[in-house]
């Protein structure tokens, strides 16, 4: 199965055993493995590790939840962006959508499997 890296945020990591404690933790939350990388982007305040993620996701569990989506204004546009916005999380859309905070921010309803 093809695989591709991502930097994700990780909130501040002190040194190298700081991120050996707490970068397996990030990639696993994102369905991932640490490849032993990681920076700081702004000091004091906030890292990134590097991540090697599945470019599809399998397995026989499930999980549904609703993840943020920006402004989203009508089905036509939910349909539309759906899949893109769900695989920015590493999941599928399932069509589901609805506003949350009037003109500000909707959410859609993402399926993770693994």
């Amino acid at each position: 199965m093809s695989t591709f890296k991502v930097n994700i945020p990780a909130g501040p990591i002190w040194d190298q055993k700081d991120a050996e404690d707490k970068a397996p933790l990030v990639a696993a939350a994102h369905q991932g493995k640490w490849t032993g990388q990681w920076n700081t982007v702004v000091q004091g305040e906030m890292s990134v590790v590097e991540v090697e993620l599945q470019v599809k996701n399998t397995g026989s569990d499930c999980f549904k939840t609703n993840v943020l989506a920006g402004p989203l204004w009508s089905n036509d546009e939910a349909q539309k962006v759906g899949e893109t916005l769900a695989a920015s999380y590493g999941g599928t859309f399932t069509g589901e959508w609805h506003t949350i905070v009037e003109g500000k921010m909707s959410v859609i309803e993402v399926e993770f499997k693994f």
